[in-house]
């Protein structure tokens, strides 16, 4: 997991998830430039899922690491945000007025549910609906691959037959375009559609309480509620974020793992608690 992820995760106080190979940020908490280090140039997306200030304060310091360090400093960085996010129009103004006459190769991108960018090879982040406050626009991201698979008549056929055929005409007559979630990211959320994740490599949920009865508000989802979308969607990964920090670790982390246990979730789960990775199961 840590050769695909690296983050961070304490509600209220910083969230930050960088997935290497897609070179994608998903939110900008605080301490996100010191964690990245020589890596702050890596990333060429940053999605942003809402405007709370534990996922947009480490913002300035991103940008300014990239533009006054060592390294691609003119290396363009696309930032996607929910329309209408209050907390990043601050952060933005912020940076306009803390850096005037500076000029910074970003690419702001406002987004609205469907919105789709370019990321890499055959693949585009999607901007996904999720519930979290009425006062905060917030978004959910999918990372889509679109691959080739045989189209339905050809799928059942001896592999003699299929040869056959793409000897009469073409390989591209044979295969049909398929799309595929490798990521996701529900951001603070209550739980996501299933239908947006179905068969996902990978998908990181809020997980802030342990059962709905500690719940005050529908802004957050429960560790079981996050289980039951992986499961009911076919996740292969699951990694669970933002539990709250109301819960004492010693006793929290039992109960997760008998939640996992008893969830009919079939694939593997962790839990990203502040920067370490705890394995469910």
């Amino acid at each position: 997991m840590q050769e695909t992820l690296r983050g961070f995760s304490r509600g209220m106080y910083a969230n930050w998830l960088w997935h290497r190979p897609l070179q994608l940020l998903v939110d900008a908490g605080e301490g996100l430039q010191i964690a990245l280090g020589s890596n702050v140039f890596s990333p060429s997306t940053l999605a942003i899922t809402h405007g709370h200030s534990d996922h947009v304060l480490g913002l300035p310091g991103l940008i300014a690491a990239r533009k006054f360090g060592k390294g691609a400093v003119d290396k363009p960085l696309t930032i996607v945000f929910p329309e209408g996010s209050v907390g990043v129009q601050a952060a933005r103004e912020w940076l306009g007025r803390a850096y005037a006459g500076v000029v910074f190769p970003l690419n702001w991108i406002a987004a609205v549910p469907g919105t789709a960018v370019p990321i890499g090879k055959n693949k585009q982040l999607e901007a996904i609906t999720v519930r979290h406050t009425a006062n905060e626009a917030a978004l959910g991201y999918r990372v889509v691959e679109t691959r080739k698979r045989l189209k339905a008549e050809f799928a059942s056929l001896p592999q003699s037959e299929i040869e056959a055929a793409a000897r009469q005409g073409t390989r591209d007559d044979l295969l049909e375009d398929v799309q595929h979630v490798v990521f996701a990211h529900s951001g603070d959320a209550m739980p996501i559609d299933p239908a947006l994740v179905t068969n996902a490599d990978l998908l990181v949920h809020d997980a802030t309480f342990l059962n709905e009865p500690d719940r005050r508000e529908p802004i957050h989802a429960t560790t079981e509620e996050a289980l039951d979308v992986a499961k009911r969607a076919g996740v292969k990964t699951l990694v669970l974020y933002h539990l709250s920090i109301r819960y004492d670790r010693a006793t929290a982390i039992p109960t997760l793992r008998a939640q996992v246990a008893s969830s009919g979730f079939a694939g593997e789960c962790w839990l990203l608690d502040e920067d370490t990775w705890l394995p469910l199961r």
